[in-house]
């Protein structure tokens, strides 16, 4: 349902990072980032 994707996401960006998903047909690719700095 992209529910958990959008969960996720909020987390990951109140903490400066940033969340993607990908369809690549026989499976999917989930790429979550964070700054290098910490954010701080």
């Amino acid at each position: 349902s992209g529910l958990g994707l959008a969960i996720v996401s909020a987390i990951v960006s109140a903490h400066g990072g940033s969340a993607s998903a990908s369809d690549l047909g026989d499976g999917a690719q989930v790429v979550v980032a964070f700054p290098a700095d910490g954010g701080e």
